[in-house]
């Protein structure tokens, strides 16, 4: 070797594999050696005490000799085996000075400045020259390193930390802040770079070598190259898995999982990679022993990790990844294989596969679930045996969850932790809650599997086991994910399995009744939960959905007389006020009001939802006759009317549903539809600076007394923005109106039968009165002594909206079919005949017949008074003479009919009930001949055409 130059200790310099780059005097390099070997030697040669010769030598020197040391290691290759040797029992001392110190306390601690300045020279040098000459220096100095941190791991294992019981975070946070460690764990990390395959092989050697106590170097080393590490150390693991028969050293499978569990947090996608592509040699036709142990040595990887990162990273995907049943098939043709060179029986790995899936949580969960789902259901290119397996598995599952779960709430346990229901819920690793958010609102994972099964045709096994795990994560989970989990069902479309959907939500709503406590005092736990799953705020479409899903399950628990009939339609009671809500909006009311005409509205009925309900099945009953077909016409008035019949059994409801449609019909949206005249309005209160259907929306909020000012008609919008008040421009037909008079006169007299006593109609002719004559003077029941003299002008004000409101007449018909109820309204009947009388004893014509709107109103007024029995006996014949008569001989008989009903006031007392309901005026009063004298002589005058009515006339008497 030929050395030229003069380099003092410690001076940097270039080197190559066999000499120094820059020449350097004999004289100094022997010096130097000279120096090293006297300080070496006498350091070494004591062997009393780790601290008996460092107590000789002072600070500086034996700095002085690390310098010299590391001056030889870079300019005498010959030299370098001792100077690493050197330096690794010098680092050595400061390792063991740092470790009795942090077990001792900092009094017995050498200073670090010491250690950081060896180290950190060591470590300068050698990363220097590593990236002068990395192939001559990175094999030699990544063994030397490797094997110091080695050598102090296992001497210092129990110490680093001071506990046994360390996690491998706190391993590695405890050797890296010793400075000695640091240097050559970083030392190792340069060589990993440099050259992967030869340091990471030597790492692992020393890890196989000094067991799990060198994990942490492993894992500090995968933090910088994860890919490399995780595959080296996974493929270590396997190797030593498929050697051992499937049964290698505890110590061996725990280390991979310490390992890995560290990488986790931050390299969770490079694990999951390496898993899978261990996993995916199973499939690419590889036939060594390494590769057919590749499902045991995971599932046993899986079984004995305590972390749940890392089961996460192998469960999840796996949906994806082994969907194709050609995989899946291939899989069970290596079952026989690994028994019983890996698992003792079929039992023993069926039951570990169980215990796996239990601990499967998060995100990963679901997909283990689809995946057995689909392996159960029967496939072309999958054998029977794998699906009766899968079967078995999700059975076991099943049965474990159903064990745990009901054993502990019978002996008043708490709830216990079960990682793949917490998944299914859609909780994280933790528990808790990670759903996705639709809407505003959490997702369960298990409720989207069930909509993704019921797409399709599934066994009855696969939907057993579905309803199964679907009822547990509602027992176990809580109201909350009840709530989520049945909103989730009821807003899912099932064209394909709609027998299932409905056995799943049936199992649902029974776990949420028997197994849930109430949320709120006076509430049900499946009232709550539907009161989630109807939220006005949600999209219209999803609401329909549901509802037509309740529906569809009232109707069959209804008719197949189920269990959950009662508690369904108690839930969808308290849940009246969300329901009279979504009537008025127009894509939901028919769905909604369709599930209230199906509910036993029991009495009493909470005033609250009388209000709330009545305003909104009047709002629905109006836009049903808005409709343009007659069927929807018809079906959505009978609809309501099976609402109304039950809301009217109580006096509040009756009053409140009866004034709703009254004046409903006066109202200038509606009027129109019962023939009103275009330019006809009554005077109502109005809601300014808002929309009708907002007002209507807030009708629950106070209380309107009937036949009172506090009384509003908010009848709501049809269609886009405020009605107008002269859409009356719509010409409808007579078969039209008629058709709309009728419904509207059905519905009432279907509210009225709902109380016994007649106070429907006596309220209808109230409003009547109210509506049509506001003035309350003379509204009494005597009749005048002479009929046009105080009230004139509002008689003919009366006459007029009778003309311009067609519907008014069918309201006073209806009022005169229960008799006694028409002495409420006995002032518009006397304002009536009066402005009658007056306009045929000024009428120029020579025949009634020639003014037929007039003729027609007398003969209804007359055909009213005679249904009422205000006409009784001979007077009864009168609406069938009118058509025959002369003007002036019609104000003789409606004279006559003024007098008799000022002499025979039509007080509601003069009527009694009879036992069939109906009422009978008794008894009947006297008829004098003044009353009939006129209307016989006028009958004789027009014995041609009326002579007929003589008879009756005589038999009466």
């Amino acid at each position: 070797m030929v050395v030229t130059g003069v380099m003092e200790p410690g001076q940097a310099a270039t080197v190559d594999g066999a000499a120094a780059g820059r020449g350097i005097s004999t004289t100094t390099l022997l010096a130097e050696l000279d120096r090293f070997l006297g300080l070496a030697t006498s350091s070494t040669s004591d062997k009393r005490s780790h601290g008996a010769r460092r107590d000789g030598m002072g600070d500086g020197e034996e700095l002085a000799t690390a310098e010299t040391a590391l001056f030889l290691l870079r300019n005498l290759p010959p030299a370098r085996p001792a100077a690493l040797a050197y330096l690794a029992h010098t680092l050595s001392k400061q390792v063991s000075s740092h470790m009795r110190g942090h077990s001792g306390g900092e009094g017995c601690r050498k200073p670090d400045s010491v250690e950081e300045g060896v180290a950190g020279q060591v470590e300068g040098l050698l990363g220097e020259v590593l990236e002068g000459a990395p192939g001559v220096w990175g094999p030699l100095v990544g063994q030397w390193a490797v094997e110091q941190l080695g050598r102090w791991s296992v001497e210092w294992a129990n110490t680093v930390v001071g506990r046994g019981d360390a996690t491998l975070e706190e391993v590695v946070a405890g050797w890296l802040s010793c400075g000695p460690a640091r240097a050559l764990a970083g030392l190792t990390v340069q060589c990993v770079a440099h050259d992967p395959d030869t340091a990471v092989a030597a790492l692992l050697d020393a890890s196989a070598t000094n067991g799990p106590a060198l994990d942490w170097l492993v894992a500090h080393v995968g933090c910088s190259f994860p890919a490399t590490v995780i595959g080296r150390v996974l493929a270590l693991g396997l190797r030593g898995f498929a050697a051992c028969h499937g049964r290698p050293p505890e110590h061996q499978l725990a280390s991979v999982n310490k390992i890995l569990s560290h990488l986790a947090d931050r390299h969770l996608p490079d694990i999951r990679r390496s898993l899978h592509a261990i996993l995916l040699r199973t499939f690419e036709g590889a036939s060594d022993a390494e590769a057919q142990a590749s499902v045991p040595f995971l599932l046993c990887l899986a079984v004995t990790s305590r972390s749940r990162t890392v089961l996460a990273a192998l469960t999840s995907g796996l949906d994806t990844l082994l969907i194709p049943n050609d995989r899946l098939a291939a899989l069970a043709n290596q079952v026989n294989w690994w028994v019983p060179r890996y698992f003792a029986n079929h039992g023993q790995l069926q039951e570990m596969v169980v215990h796996l899936v239990l601990d499967t949580g998060g995100s990963a969960a679901p997909s283990i679930l689809r995946l057995l789902l689909q392996g159960a259901a029967p496939a072309p290119k999958l054998p029977l045996a794998v699906a009766m397996a899968v079967n078995n598995i999700l059975q076991g599952v099943v049965g474990e969850i159903c064990m745990v779960t009901y054993m502990r709430r019978n002996s008043g346990s708490s709830r216990i932790h079960i990682p793949f229901l917490v998944g299914l819920r859609g909780g994280g690793l933790d528990g808790s809650d990670v759903g996705v958010a639709v809407g505003g609102k959490a997702v369960s994972p298990i409720a989207g599997l069930v909509e993704e099964t019921l797409s399709v045709p599934s066994s009855p096994a696969v939907m057993a086991h579905l309803k199964q795990l679907v009822t547990l994560v509602v027992v176990q989970q809580g109201p909350a994910t009840a709530a989520t989990i049945l909103g989730h069902l009821l807003h899912c479309h099932t064209k394909e399995n709609t027998s299932g959907h409905h056995q799943i939500l049936a199992a649902v709503i029974t776990a949420v009744t028997v197994h849930q406590a109430p949320h709120r005092t006076g509430d049900s736990p499946l009232a709550w939960a539907l009161a989630g799953a109807l939220q006005p705020q949600t999209d219209s479409s999803i609401i329909l959905t549901a509802l037509t899903t309740l529906d569809t399950l009232l109707n069959q628990s209804q008719n197949e007389r189920l269990h959950i009939y009662p508690t369904l339609t108690h839930a969808l009671l308290i849940s009246v006020p969300i329901l009279a809500e979504l009537i008025n909006d127009p894509v939901l009311g028919t769905a909604a009001v369709t599930i209230l005409s199906q509910l036993p509205l029991k009495k009493p009925i909470p005033v609250g939802h009388v209000l709330s309900l009545s305003h909104a099945i009047i709002f629905y009953f109006f836009s049903s006759l808005h409709e343009t077909s007659v069927i929807k016409k018809v079906s959505g008035v009978g609809r309501c009317q099976l609402v109304l019949s039950q809301l009217s059994r109580s006096s509040l409801g009756l009053n409140l549903i009866i004034r709703l449609l009254v004046e409903g019909a006066f109202r200038p949206e509606c009027a129109y539809l019962f023939g009103a005249e275009k330019q006809a309005h009554l005077n109502f209160k109005e809601v300014q600076g808002e929309m009708l259907i907002k007002a209507n929306r807030q009708f629950n909020s106070w209380v309107k007394v009937p036949q009172s000012h506090t009384s509003i008609f908010h009848m709501g919008i049809i269609g886009s923005g405020r009605a107008s008040q002269t859409n009356q421009s719509v010409t409808l037909s007579p078969d039209t109106i008629k058709l709309h008079t009728q419904l509207l006169l059905n519905t009432l007299s279907v509210c009225c039968a709902a109380q016994p006593n007649g106070e429907g109609a006596s309220t209808v002719a109230l409003l009547l009165v109210e509506l049509v004559s506001p003035d309350i003077m003379f509204n009494g029941f005597p009749w005048p002594e002479e009929y046009i003299k105080f009230t004139f002008e509002r008689d003919l004000a009366i006459k007029k909206t009778f003309e311009e409101f067609p519907v008014a007449w069918s309201l006073i018909e209806l009022v005169a079919m229960h008799r006694a109820a028409l002495s409420y309204c006995s002032v518009l009947v006397r304002a009536l005949a009066a402005a009658l009388t007056a306009f045929w004893n000024t009428c120029p014509f020579s025949s009634a017949q020639q003014v037929p709107d007039a003729l027609q109103a007398t003969q209804r007024l007359l055909e009213v008074m005679v249904t009422a029995q205000f006409l009784p006996g001979p007077l009864r014949v009168m609406p069938q003479m009118v058509e025959a008569l002369a003007p002036f001989e019609l104000v003789c008989i409606l004279q006559d009919v003024w007098v008799f009903m000022r002499d025979h006031t039509p007080s509601p007392d003069r009527w009694l009930e009879l036992p069939s309901g109906f009422y009978q005026r008794a008894p009947d009063p006297p008829m004098a001949l003044g009353y009939t004298e006129r209307i016989q002589r006028i009958i004789q005058s027009n014995v041609d055409s009326i002579g007929h009515l003589m008879s009756f006339m005589v038999n009466s008497k």
